[in-house]
């Protein structure tokens, strides 16, 4: 079975690649006409055939997952779905564990967002309306196509389970969400426009993250990180310097963001302060996980820049603020960093330059608060199109001096991958690591 409305003219496309993974195999094809990148996404040849076996007993597991529901009186997610249907599908009606994921997908109607939701080398996935079809940002091969058309009954259900999931309510008055859709089988972060904000009938944005995050030699290997720029950023976390990576969106922000906070050594407490879960758990111990949903219907108890003021009670040794966004987090996390606790955050804007000219000039920030700051590193990063895939890379290393100005240390013109030296001996920041005796790692 093709998971798609239209089988591609074998014809016109040429396979370039496929590959495997979970019960599905994926097709990469370029379009002879049009030269675009076509991906294409079928079940296993043996998946196809147990199938027959669940449309014997497809309303029989439809009935007993209501029961479940009605029992549990309460909303079940998607992982404990999974628990059930493994269980169910597995002893009751005998379906092998290749089986356990298109079922679950298929009583979901999630059956074929559900295939690239699933696939690791997918980043991003994109639908611009109801009438329009699914179009994905590959690891490898870039911007493709596809022949997927979600029906209203497919879309329905699949923002209906990130609502849940989210504690959401999404309607004319609420037009809009933005939430993370966590589970066993991936990681994702998914936006939803509908009318009356949206002019079409509806927005999707699916940002999928990695179960297994880039390490910074993943990141040196493929460009996005030079090799003296790697060294100098893990002894900046190793020993507990505030961070800020300020980029486009898209840049590779977050991956970076995962990668560094690897080398915060094991014995020191992180606390991790996010809207929207796009960090992972670390590898190691000591860390507490905060996530601040929006629902525009509640008291708004818990923002984001109340709980980074409370984080004084909470005894980090370092803090991970995932992306800030408004004044008020601005002015809270600066406070935080003027006691004296370092912090790890993600900044859509140009540049440092620019950065210290919003924060002074339209949230008015005094300077003297922003130069308290100091031990503070910037990493700017950007992003390019070559031949249809994206390139993330570092452009810049920059660090905030004590009298508030901002020196950079890596400079990296947008079209050289080159090496780049890190000119530690006029670095400020690693002065002041060497003044305090502090462990270079």
């Amino acid at each position: 079975m093709v998971l798609v409305d239209l089988v591609i003219n074998q014809k016109s496309s040429m396979l370039i690649d496929s590959y495997e993974f979970w019960c599905y195999k994926a097709s990469i094809k370029k379009n002879k006409i049009t030269s675009k990148i076509e991906y294409q996404v079928v079940y296993d040849e043996k998946v196809m055939t147990e199938l027959k076996k669940f449309n014997l007993y497809e309303k029989v597991m439809k009935d007993t997952i209501k029961e479940l529901i009605v029992d549990k009186q309460d909303f079940i997610t998607l992982d404990e779905l999974l628990s059930f249907v493994s269980e169910l599908g597995g002893k009751t009606f005998g379906f092998s564990k290749h089986l356990i994921i298109p079922v679950l997908f298929r009583i979901l109607n999630m059956e074929r967002i559900g295939s690239l939701l699933v696939d690791n080398q997918i980043d991003e996935i994109y639908l611009d309306s109801s009438k329009s079809y699914l179009y994905i940002d590959h690891a490898q091969y870039g911007r493709c196509s596809s022949q997927i058309r979600l029906s209203k009954k497919e879309i329905d259900s699949f923002i209906h389970r990130v609502a849940l999931e989210n504690d959401f309510n999404l309607n004319r008055e609420n037009p809009t969400m933005k939430g993370d859709f966590v589970t066993k089988l991936f990681h994702t972060r998914i936006t939803v426009d509908i009318p009356p904000l949206l002019i079409d009938d509806i927005h999707l944005d699916i940002r999928k993250f990695r179960h297994h995050n880039f390490h910074l030699k993943d990141l040196i290997d493929i460009g996005s990180i030079t090799k003296s720029q790697g060294i100098f950023l893990s002894i900046i976390m190793s020993n507990l310097v505030s961070l800020s990576i300020i980029g486009p969106p898209n840049s590779g922000k977050t991956t970076l963001q995962n990668a560094l906070l690897e080398f915060i050594p094991s014995h020191f407490r992180v606390l991790s302060v996010e809207d929207v879960l796009e960090t992972s758990s670390l590898r190691r111990g000591n860390q507490v996980r905060f996530r601040l949903g929006y629902d525009p219907h509640e008291s708004n108890i818990y923002t984001k820049a109340m709980e980074i003021q409370k984080l004084l009670h909470r005894s980090p040794d370092y803090v991970n603020l995932g992306e800030l966004s408004t004044k008020d987090n601005f002015i809270a996390f600066l406070n935080v960093l003027s006691v004296g606790i370092p912090s790890i955050q993600t900044i859509h804007g140009k540049d440092p330059n620019y950065l210290l000219l919003r924060l002074q000039d339209i949230y008015k920030i005094p300077i003297n608060l922003i130069k308290t700051s100091f031990p503070h590193v910037f990493v700017e990063m950007d992003t390019v199109w070559r031949e249809n895939i994206r390139k993330r890379f570092i452009i810049r290393i920059a660090e905030l001096t004590p009298e508030g100005d901002i020196l950079t240390i890596s400079d990296r013109q947008n079209d050289r991958f080159s090496d780049s030296q890190i000119n530690t001996h006029s670095s400020f920041t690693i002065n002041y690591l060497e003044t305090r005796n502090l462990d270079m790692i």
